[in-house]
């Protein structure tokens, strides 16, 4: 939408930088060969311990009492 004057005014000024542009990230640390999971699943355990760890008190009475 717009006119053709605005189009090519939008043509001419540099916009953001292309995804081309920006650097590969490095690749992930290789995996223990001893432990039987994937990354994904070794991250997600590790932050839902982190978690749990926060509030390690009310989570042990809730898991062991309850």
């Amino acid at each position: 939408m717009g006119c053709k004057l605005a189009r090519a005014l939008a043509r001419e000024q540099p916009g953001p930088v292309a995804d081309n542009d920006l650097p590969d990230p490095p690749p992930p640390a290789p995996l223990d060969p001893r432990i039987p999971l994937t990354a994904r699943q070794k991250f997600s355990m590790v932050k839902s311990w982190k978690g749990i760890s926060r509030a390690l008190e009310p989570t042990g009475v809730y898991m062991f009492l309850q």
